[in-house]
């Protein structure tokens, strides 16, 4: 975990511990199996994050807000600080929580062929049997770059499995969470 603070110029707490640089507190975690909270100061030693770092987390299905499968835009410009503007392919997705601050999780996703009534990457409602089956209809398939016959639904499901994604997810903008087990 330390590793990923390596460019951190400031001061931080690692479980309620202070250090003066990061180069300080690697020496004291170089192999933790347990979860850290970490809390980052800029030169005013105010707190900018505080980052819990959720090791052996679950696997979770989770449903988002539109906003987060669209680009940065003047007024919403989180994907852009975020997530290098790469929004997520889909609003329903399957991963493990890696990360957390107060209002946002860190996730690693996939996508996962599953059969429901609303297309997993608009929200739509899918009319027809075979999209329902996997989850997608056509003019999203086309948008994520599937390019297979829309009965095929074999190959739908591996491609679907397929499309991963790792970012920052406003806690808010989770509209459904289901704990997989």
């Amino acid at each position: 975990m330390i590793e990923l603070l390596k460019d951190w110029k400031g001061e931080l707490d690692i479980n309620d511990k202070h250090y003066t640089s990061v180069q300080d507190a690697t020496s004291d975690f170089k192999s933790v199996s347990d979860t850290i909270h970490i809390k980052l100061y800029t030169a005013s030693k105010k707190a900018t994050q505080s980052v819990t770092d959720v090791l052996n987390s679950k696997e979770y299905r989770i449903t988002v807000k539109r906003y987060m499968i669209e680009k940065s835009t003047p007024g919403f410009d989180f994907m852009s600080k975020w997530n290098n503007n790469n929004p997520m392919p889909l609003r329903t997705m399957t991963g493990s929580v890696e990360k957390e601050t107060r209002g946002m999780v860190y996730m690693n996703l996939h996508g996962q062929a599953e059969p429901v009534i609303r297309c997993m990457r608009c929200g739509r409602l899918l009319t027809n049997p075979v999209s329902q089956h996997y989850g997608i209809g056509p003019e999203c398939m086309s948008k994520l770059g599937f390019v297979c016959d829309i009965n095929d639904v074999d190959t739908i499901k591996t491609k679907l499995v397929d499309v991963t994604w790792s970012g920052w997810i406003i806690k808010s903008a989770i509209t459904e969470k289901e704990e997989i087990l």
